[in-house]
């Protein structure tokens, strides 16, 4: 879907992106990094806004750099800033951007409603932009990325500034628009909750440098479960009880972490603890978070 090799972007003496090479796959892809980590500088590279201080981008198979409009007209993006004409309508607005992509007025307004009704804008798709809410505003900004049909939508932090329920809605609006247009999404955000819920695979960035790709399915399935162990003494001789019941466990500061293996773990715990005389102070199941992966790849 974008391919980039060895891709570097300096401002001045800001490096922004220092030698970045990714290969996005096809499907919705969430760009996960802290806020500074590059990830809308890589957007505009990819949309051509930028050009390269070094390297190389290409998106759908051709360059950006030669490619030009045409490229453009195949991709729908969202930016993240507020930079919406508020003179206009939604309607008119939305048309407009349309046109602008090559479509005929007439299969513009015709898309434009389809879009405007799927997103449940109703009557208010005929009101100035001007009186718009926050999230009525990120909803007009997303119509107009998708309204011409591209192969590909980009979304720069689409979930910016909004209350929660206008966030589960709009999150829920992306995965089935997307889904109806049969559209690859590239999702750029610091919101790790956000790809959790609407994408594939997931691209962490951190200080202009790739840190991991990887399926979304695959980290939640990588992530330990245990059991959160304290006990009183005989410590030692409950470790060793655990260990005699093939239980694995590991130190963390006064308590234990007890590999979990099914309610039957529970059990075995009392049971060693029983055997041990080692009085049974907590145990409460526990699961590494997708969140302290993250932590841990952008630190």
């Amino acid at each position: 879907m974008i391919e980039a090799r060895r891709l570097v972007k300096q401002f001045g003496a800001v490096t922004a992106l220092a030698g970045l090479s990714v290969e996005v796959p096809e499907g919705r892809v969430g760009l996960l990094g802290p806020n500074g980590a590059g990830k809308s500088t890589f957007i505009k590279l990819a949309l051509g806004i930028f050009s390269p201080t070094y390297g190389s981008v290409e998106v759908l198979g051709e360059s950006v750099t030669t490619a030009g409009p045409t490229l453009r007209q195949r991709i729908g993006y969202m930016p993240e800033h507020d930079c919406l004409p508020n003179r206009l309508t939604g309607v008119e607005f939305v048309v407009e951007m349309a046109q602008i992509s090559g479509m005929t007025r007439q299969a513009a307004i015709q898309r434009t409603h389809e879009v405007l009704n799927h997103l449940r804008m109703g009557e208010e798709k005929y009101r100035p932009i001007s009186e718009y809410s926050g999230g009525m505003r990120q909803k007009v900004k997303l119509a107009q990325g998708l309204v011409h049909g591209p192969e590909l939508v980009i979304l720069d932090e689409p979930t910016s500034g909004l209350d929660p329920q206008a966030r589960r809605e709009m999150l829920r609006t992306i995965r089935t628009l997307t889904e109806l247009g049969h559209s690859n999404v590239l999702l750029s955000t610091h919101i790790l909750h956000d790809v959790e819920q609407i994408c594939d695979h997931v691209i962490i960035v951190s200080q202009g440098k790739l840190q991991m790709v990887e399926q979304v399915e695959s980290l939640l399935a990588k992530l330990e479960d245990w059991v959160e162990v304290r006990v009183g003494e005989p410590r030692d001789a409950f470790c060793a009880e655990l260990k005699k019941r093939k239980l694995d466990w590991q130190e963390h500061g006064p308590a234990l972490r007890v590999s979990f293996r099914g309610d039957e773990t529970f059990d075995v715990i009392i049971a060693a603890a029983e055997e041990s005389g080692a009085p049974l102070l907590q145990m409460e199941r526990a699961t590494r978070a997708l969140e302290d992966l993250y932590l841990e790849v952008v630190k």
